[in-house]
């Protein structure tokens, strides 16, 4: 599905992206211990470093493509990686890049951003760029997914010390159509999928946001992918785009957001919305 991006909508996400990075950068400086455990086996410091590395490999992606993070080892995993990798690069790269400092690594974050919306300020925002698994994305895609981790892992932190943390309907919105509805519908998803995806029967959930341009999200029958909306969906939801950010990357429970009537499905059959969602494969 090709990304409509306007003008206005493109300078949003780069506001978004500088604003999230400069909220991300200030709460790690506030936490008092970064060896607290955050996510899996990471801890804040760990999860702060990821944030960091991924700022580099995007700004890497557009500067010299071949060769994102400089460590032939690690580019090498992120051409050749699937969504079962992700754990496993992930790890190998934070041993290549060893430094755990917050004050070191809030500085990496905000030079690795600023790299990436210099090196993007005169791009087509709709232009193909290479990206993990030897996919192709749009540009404004990297910004996004950029975006998005920094949502999500300032989450990661700001629960394990304790402290507030946003994930605004905006910014998050953002995140979803720029990124993960590109990445999904994407026609040039390299190795990235793998073999494993589309089982399954085939699943049909049309998305809206008061914040979104409506979407089908399509799995099944050997088919990710997204569509404009149209008759045939299965199931229709209604979201706030945060609360289905931390759904969909397992931050927290769909039955939670469901209660509190964040995710909203309807339909034919609603309950296929629940098992799209539970099926749904994120890196």
């Amino acid at each position: 599905m090709r990304l409509e991006l306007t003008e206005h909508r493109w300078h949003d996400l780069r506001t978004a992206l500088a604003a999230a990075t400069e909220r991300f950068a200030d709460l790690l400086l506030s936490c008092r211990d970064p060896d607290l455990p955050a996510i899996g086996h990471w801890s804040v410091a760990e999860v702060a470093a990821h944030a960091a590395i991924v700022s580099r490999m995007q700004a890497g992606f557009l500067r010299s493509p071949a060769a994102p993070l400089g460590v032939p080892e690690i580019d090498r995993l992120l051409a050749s990686a699937t969504l079962g990798d992700f754990a496993r690069l992930n790890d190998a790269a934070l041993r290549a890049f060893p430094e755990r400092s917050p004050e070191v690594l809030a500085r990496d974050l905000r030079e690795g951003v600023a790299d990436v919306v210099e090196l993007s300020a005169d791009a087509d925002p709709h232009r193909s760029a290479r990206w993990l698994g030897d996919s192709r994305m749009p540009v404004a895609s990297l910004l996004a997914h950029q975006l998005n981790e920094i949502l999500l892992h300032g989450w990661d932190i700001a629960r394990a010390v304790s402290l507030p943390w946003r994930v605004p309907s905006a910014e998050a919105a953002l995140a979803f159509e720029v990124f993960l509805v590109q990445l999904l519908g994407g026609e040039h998803t390299g190795h990235l999928f793998g073999d494993g995806s589309g089982r399954g029967r085939r699943l049909r959930v049309e998305f809206r946001s008061a914040h979104t341009t409506p979407v089908v999200l399509v799995s099944g029958e050997g088919r990710v992918g997204a569509d404009p909306p149209g008759g045939g969906a299965d199931a229709r939801v209604r979201f706030e785009p945060g609360a289905l950010m931390l759904t969909v990357f397992r931050r927290t429970p769909l039955a939670r957001a469901v209660a509190t009537g964040r995710i909203v499905a309807t339909g034919p059959r609603p309950w296929v919305a629940v098992s799209y969602l539970r099926r749904m494969r994120t890196p």
